[in-house]
């Protein structure tokens, strides 16, 4: 049974998420845990009005897909004593977080915009850019990393408004680690992200997770 049919025939209605241990592949199957979760109304119908539409499109059935479009779900290894339903559907979510990286990088690194036609001075240009890129980050890391609310755009902001100071103090180290650290506090007093409500930021459907487990 593939992962769609046990979500409709495995899933009492009455049941609000669905923990079922499943195995994946024709051949060398692999035991997993087929994790789902009912989701909105609001979104269901949003889902489900897109499969018309599209279905409509390409001359296709979709009377199938229209029972998934209610169902947030996702196959996972680990055992249930180590990620739960919510923490695993929330780490799915993340996955994007790698997206908004590049984006970060097109956005305020400009690393896909070319002003030359020769192609070594558009290599070199390239190049500074993705270093550029490189200490950005390594800034970033170093600066407030390890606050789940940070904003990467913003924290991105406030480097690039540093940068004569760090520049100046190349070669003198008591004056780059004067300041790093007036860049960190900068990054560490502000660059947040605001809280939503009707649609939760990453963070917060990471924080909403880990307190529904300690309560």
């Amino acid at each position: 049974m593939d992962a769609g049919g046990a979500c409709t025939t495995c899933w009492p209605p009455c049941q609000a998420t669905l923990d079922l241990p499943v195995r994946l592949g024709r051949e060398a199957q692999v035991r997993a845990r087929l994790l789902a979760v009912r989701a909105p109304q609001e979104v269901v119908d949003q889902r489900r009005r897109r499969l018309r539409e599209e279905a409509k499109a390409q001359g296709q059935m979709v009377s199938a897909a229209l029972g998934l479009g209610g169902v947030e779900r996702v196959c996972d290894h680990h055992p249930p004593d180590g990620l739960t339903v919510t923490e695993a559907l929330v780490l799915a979510r993340a996955r994007w977080q790698i997206e908004l990286l590049f984006k970060l990088w097109k956005s305020h690194g400009q690393i896909d915009l070319v002003r030359d036609v020769q192609p070594w001075r558009v290599l070199c240009e390239l190049y500074g850019r993705l270093l550029n890129q490189i200490v950005q980050h390594w800034l970033l890391l170093v600066s407030g990393w390890d606050a789940p609310a940070r904003s990467w755009g913003k924290a991105a902001q406030t480097i690039r408004t540093h940068w004569i100071a760090l520049a100046t103090a190349m070669g003198q180290p008591a004056r780059l680690r004067d300041a790093l650290t007036t860049l960190a506090r900068c990054i560490q007093a502000g660059c947040r992200k605001n809280r939503r409500r009707k649609h939760p930021c990453t963070f917060q459907r990471f924080l909403m997770s880990t307190d529904s487990c300690v309560a």
